[in-house]
């Protein structure tokens, strides 16, 4: 029962779902903006505010997002033309340098945010609510980095799964492409 409760909470993507829930609330407000704006000359200043803090998280929650189904942009020119033991060691040592970099941004983010004293102009909240998204997305970044560097370190000689890994490689180009 508890194996496929935990399963379950893995397929639940999160940061897509908060981020969807995010960029649906800024193209209402900004909808809804526009309407009171032209048609009703009615102005809400807060509108804006709330939109664009909306906006600033669903970006770096996408990017999160992206980070973890291993979907941002790479050029893989060099890992095609390597051997496959050499693909192994370049994916370990790329994971590596990306756990350091989201690590060290979680840092400087998390800093960032803690000594943040703005606040907004109309609602006048403070812009931690907004820069916050800062250290969540390169928090969990983190995380997906260490889990990433772990799994390859531990199936480093598995054959079996670098085929597997490049069937399922293959078939989401595919599907790339069929859309």
């Amino acid at each position: 029962m508890e194996n496929e409760f935990l399963k379950k909470i893995k397929e639940v993507e999160f940061e897509a779902l908060i981020g969807s829930i995010a960029i649906s609330i800024t193209v209402i407000l900004v909808i809804v903006n526009v309407f009171l704006r032209y048609f009703l000359g009615i102005q809400y200043s807060w509108i804006e505010e709330v939109s664009v803090g909306c906006f600033i998280w669903t970006v770096y929650l996408g990017a999160t997002a992206g980070y973890r189904k291993k979907g941002l942009i790479g050029v893989d020119v060099l890992t095609k033309i390597l051997p496959l033991k050499g693909r192994r060691i370049l994916r370990v040592i790329t994971n590596t340098l990306l756990l350091v970099l989201s690590a060290s941004m979680f840092y400087l983010s998390y800093n960032y945010t803690a000594s943040s004293d703005k606040i907004t102009s109309a609602l006048e909240v403070s812009y931690v609510y907004i820069n916050s998204s800062l250290p969540v997305a390169f928090g969990l970044m983190t995380v997906y980095s260490v889990y990433f560097f772990i799994y390859d370190i531990i199936n480093f000689n598995d054959l079996e799964i670098e085929a597997i890994e490049e069937k399922e490689e293959f078939e989401c180009q595919i599907e790339d492409v069929m859309m």
